[in-house]
């Protein structure tokens, strides 16, 4: 393996030969580091084998010290301006600002976050910089000037000590005790340096100077904010001179479920003059019982000897998977001449094996689904995430369904793969290489050989370090960076280097160099296409899909219906997992999320809320489309039979590895009030991926006017992260349905009046008795506040604004009144005074005192091309914030998005309904609704329509939301904003890939549709 790897930097020595290295080495592609340590797996010393159980356990050995925390600081603009001196040991910097490491210095005060998509950010006006790679800004250049002192503890006088930078962006030049020590380049990975012959036996100065951009800025142009600085973990560990210096080990399963500690598993260990000593392995299965061990000799033979064990076999083999993540613990033993123990370490392993089999990614044998997502790190510190938020994130990802995270677009942090290898992620890991902003043709550096060391140095550190962790099972070249002659040599070197993963890359597309079809943001009718093919044998897995972006998520559920029903489409990751955003304060106070654009000059380089596209918010705060994802991404899928003297369901385990009898399954026929009418529990026996039916006893028709089934399922025992409380899966059918849902309104007679507007038709006064209903004019509605995909969309938002929707008016024609009727003959008039159609409102009251409102709407199709909605809108006092309704809820859904919903009687607020996405927009929608109502302490206003419709209640106007860049903009003034819809377009994801489907959007057709308002007084 590092044989083929030198070759392959041979390779590039006439190259390299005749090419004079540039100065300074941040502007060489030619540079990874100097006298740094060879790329290896993780051999921190643990000080028990209590510690090495433990996710981080490393941390508390006697061996190992943080140099986390304070560090003095300076920052310049200019490296011409930098402390040139300042790692000298007498340099003075007591005067220097302190700064918090791990942590990015634009989020602590310094220089200037951009946030980009497809470019690189230096390649601007605002530097004065055209893209030349190597070359990077000089006079623009930021450097960051970093010290601190620290003293080695007494106890390691006499053993090796290294230093270990985790990640730092993104190059930089080390200093220990005024001695220069090397450099590195490229963040997100390890690099570490032997200091034990620099350091001194009482305080120590650790100096590093750290520059914005290098020539390796060229291969991390990732859709994520550009900022710099140490982002994360520096410390040092110990180890005796005789020491471990990497292992690999390989845990396949076989057919007959027996599990293979493999001959590639091995131990290099330096040997300085230290003598014979032996080096040992004892593996333990989780209650602690050793299930393999063996010790070897190591004899004196210079200063490198690898150990290689022999293969053994464990019988019936508790195999790992995301499902089960079952795991065992390595602990690695050194011992010196006389049998002492001088060193510790190991890591936890889990027994499975990855393969392609009948064109299908197979985990332990069994063709897996994928239900991913894409993950970038990101807290309000930058790229820097600590412990706690990476445990929430991974309890986050298994509370909602998800399987697999795709590390995007780099390593992440060590702590993140030993979160999965516990609680059970599958993980795609990928190499910290994305040259976007080449462009993948001719210039792309994918195609240019004198980047080869680079893309290989990249490649080889993210594979030794994780080579152990058995939650990644693909690994991935990069992201988005063209492909060619460098992704061909990392292809073959990997594949060589690892024979139990797969490999991915997306931009080789169909080519050799991926071992699977990883699109992004590809059609269904690409997808059908791709599954009806005979000539290929790779597995279709997008690496993207479903771009999360705002109010978003629409048309999941087709996705998955297709994916369900070809077994060659096996899945993919939505992007993505967290939003990119900051939170901010503005000058009056009031707190927002930041995005692209909000920091610096007014013309710096910028994609705008581009980076705000995650299931959850910054903050953790779920999205409403997760609960869609959760419901999608469900393991239990059920289908109702038939109905009548017994219920017959037809259920299919989606489990690959376990069968339903470790769940619950809670039953419950429920009327429309809520009430429960029939309830019971069964334990349903279902291998994976088999189907089986179940039985239910069925009630007889009686007063009720509709009855639900709903089933929901939960674990049985309470396991790592899932309780037998959480609801892993759930469905509802209908039982019996309203014919005419007005009947939901009451029959009590209210004395109501009403007025219209003659000159617009619009109901202006809603009353009962003397109090008023209405805050203003019950009119027309055809548009919303964009959303995030409306912008994007072909039939959205320009459509609309184009075409005038966005705001109308409405002018009579003729109004005719007879006796309590009144009949409104109306112009629909666009925002630039042409008419876009006709609308004709009846308004007519009711025995019960309730007045219908019936509109009858032709649109004029040479001028009306795309509708966001058709229904009415009108406005309230915001003391009528209380919302009560009958329809998919308590979560937003819009008619692309409505799985996740369960029809209810639910009770909420409009201030609740109302969803804070980064960037106003529309929100808040309920989709088969049967009645809604809003009230203050006193009075009601209820709402039906004989059939199901489509409502919202916001606290702001729709002109405010569509106007508002960021949430702190959003203004009150007193009243909420009512929508009923007969009506309205979906959701889609078309910031990213599809659009609405056309069958999710509203037909600009002759329509027709009626509403029911029931005012109510209290009694």
């Amino acid at each position: 393996m590092r044989k083929l790897y030198a070759l392959l930097l041979g390779a590039l020595t006439p190259l390299c030969s005749f090419a004079q290295t540039p100065t300074p080495e941040w502007q060489s592609q030619y540079t990874t580091g100097l006298n740094k340590i060879e790329p290896h797996a993780y051999v921190l010393p643990y000080s028990s084998v209590d510690k090495l159980q433990q996710p981080g356990g490393y941390e508390q050995s006697d061996y190992y010290m943080t140099l986390n925390g304070k560090w003095k600081f300076h920052w310049t603009k200019n490296p011409d301006n930098r402390p040139k001196n300042f790692f000298q040991t007498d340099f003075a910097v007591q005067g220097w600002n302190e700064i918090n490491v791990p942590g990015n210095w634009e989020r602590q005060g310094y220089g200037l976050p951009i946030y980009v998509n497809e470019t690189y950010e230096f390649d601007d006006k605002l530097f004065q910089f055209k893209k030349n790679p190597p070359l990077v800004p000089y006079a623009e250049n930021e450097v960051g000037s970093y010290r601190r002192t620290f003293t080695v503890p007494s106890t390691w006088k006499g053993r090796r000590i290294v230093l270990c930078c985790e990640g730092v962006k993104s190059f930089f030049y080390l200093w220990i005790n005024g001695t220069y020590i090397g450099y590195n380049m490229g963040a997100k990975m390890p690099s570490e340096w032997d200091i034990t012959k620099y350091l001194n036996d009482g305080e120590n100065t650790i100096a590093m100077e750290v520059y914005r951009w290098a020539a390796g800025s060229y291969l991390e142009c990732q859709d994520y904010w550009r900022i710099s600085g140490i982002e994360q973990d520096v410390y040092l560990y110990s180890t005796p001179t005789q020491y471990i210096a990497d292992y690999k080990v390989a845990a396949g399963v076989d057919k007959q479920g027996n599990g293979s500690f493999s001959g590639n598993f091995s131990l290099t260990t330096n040997i300085k003059g230290a003598g014979n000593g032996t080096v040992s392995y004892v593996l333990t299965d989780a209650k602690g019982n050793t299930v393999l061990s063996e010790d070897k000799s190591v004899s004196e033979k210079g200063n490198d000897e690898l150990v290689n064990f022999t293969t053994k076999t464990v019988q019936n083999v508790a195999a790992w998977s995301a499902e089960h993540p079952n795991l065992y613990t390595l602990l690695i033993t050194l011992k010196d001449k006389n049998g002492n123990v001088t060193e510790q370490t190991g890591s936890k392993v889990g027994f499975r094996t990855i393969e392609i089999k009948d064109k299908q990614l197979c985990v332990n044998g069994t063709p897996i689904l994928v239900k991913g997502v894409n993950r970038h790190e990101h807290s309000e510190l930058g790229r820097t995430v600590s412990k706690e938020l990476m445990e929430q994130d991974i309890r986050l990802m298994k509370q909602n369904n998800i399987n697999l995270v795709r590390c995007s677009h780099y390593p992440n942090d060590s702590y993140w793969y030993q979160l999965c290898d516990k609680y059970g992620l599958y993980v795609i890991d990928e190499a910290n290489i994305e040259s976007h902003g080449m462009g993948y043709g001719k210039e792309s550096l994918a195609k240019d050989s004198t980047w080869l060391a680079a893309h290989m140095d990249r490649t080889r550190r993210m594979y030794e370090r994780s080579k152990n962790h058995p939650s990644i099972i693909i690994w991935s070249l990069g992201n988005e960076a063209g492909n060619g002659v460098n992704f061909e040599h990392t292809y073959r070197w990997l594949k060589n280097a690892d024979k139990t993963r797969l490999i991915q890359y997306e931009r080789a597309e169909e080519n050799f160099n991926t071992d699977i079809y990883c699109p992004m943001y590809q059609s269904l009718d690409h997808m059908k296409k791709y599954a009806k093919r005979t000539d290929t044998t790779r597995p279709y897995i997008m690496c993207e899909y479903l771009h999360a972006m705002g109010n978003s998520c629409g048309g999941m559920k087709d996705y998955w219906d297709l994916i369900e029903s070809e077994s060659i489409l096996q899945g993919g990751s939505i992007w993505d997992w967290v939003d990119q955003s900051f939170r901010e304060i503005d000058k009056n106070g009031n707190w927002y999320w930041s995005y692209g654009g909000d920091y610096g000059p007014k013309d710096v380089p910028s994609f705008d809320n581009f980076c705000c596209n995650g299931l959850i918010a910054a903050d953790r705060t779920p999205h409403p489309h997760l609960a869609e994802v959760k419901k999608i991404y469900q393991n239990i899928k059920s289908e109702l039979v038939s109905t009548g003297k017994e219920i017959s369901v037809k259920v299919k385990n989606w489990f690959d590895f376990t069968n339903l009898n470790a769940y619950q399954l809670n039953w419950q026929i429920v009327d429309e009030n809520g009430k429960t009418v029939l309830e019971g529990t069964q334990h349903v026996d279902c291998a994976p991926h088999e189907t089986t039916t179940i039985i239910l006893p069925s009630v007889s028709a009686g007063t009720q006017k509709e009855l639900y089934l709903n089933l929901t399922w939960r674990p049985v025992n309470d396991a790592l992260i899932l309780t037998k409380n959480d609801v892993v899966a759930y469905d509802q059918f209908v039982l019996k349905r309203a014919v005419d849902c007005t009947t939901f309104l009451p029959r009590e007679k209210q004395r109501i009046s009403y007025k219209v507007n003659e000159n617009t038709g619009e109901l202006t006064s809603l009353k009962n008795g003397s109090q008023e209903f209405l805050g203003a004019p019950l009119s027309l509605s055809l548009y919303r506040p964009a959303t995030d995909n409306d912008g994007r969309d072909q039939f959205g938002v320009r459509v609309w604004r184009k075409d005038g929707v966005d705001s109308i008016s409405q002018k009579v024609t003729k109004i005719t009144r007879n006796k309590d009727v009144t009949r409104a003959e109306t112009e629909v008039i666009g925002k630039k005074g042409n008419v876009i159609g006709k609308a004709v409102f009846t308004y007519q009251p009711l025995k019960n005192g309730a007045l219908a409102v019936k509109v009858d709407f032709t649109p004029d199709t040479a001028a009306i091309k795309s509708l966001a909605r058709l229904g009415l809108t009108f406005r309230v006092k915001d003391s009528f914030g209380k919302v009560e309704y009958n329809g998919h809820g308590d979560v937003e859904t819009y008619n692309d998005r409505t799985q996740a919903g369960l029809i209810g009687r639910y009770k909420t607020t409009a201030e609740a309904m109302f969803h804070y996405y980064v960037k106003p927009q529309a929100t808040g929608n309920r989709t088969d609704v049967r009645w809604m109502s809003l009230s203050d302490t006193r009075n009601s206003l209820m709402v039906a329509a004989k059939h199901p419709f489509q409502f919202s209640v916001t606290p702001f106007s729709d002109c405010v939301i569509d106007r508002a860049t960021h949430i702190n903009q959003l203004s009150r003034d007193g009243m909420l904003t009512v929508h009923l819809d007969a009506a309205q377009s979906g959701v889609g994801t078309a910031t990213c890939g599809p659009g609405v489907a056309e069958k999710f959007r509203v037909a600009v057709k002759p329509t027709s549709f009626e509403f029911v308002l029931y005012p109510a007084l209290a009694k």
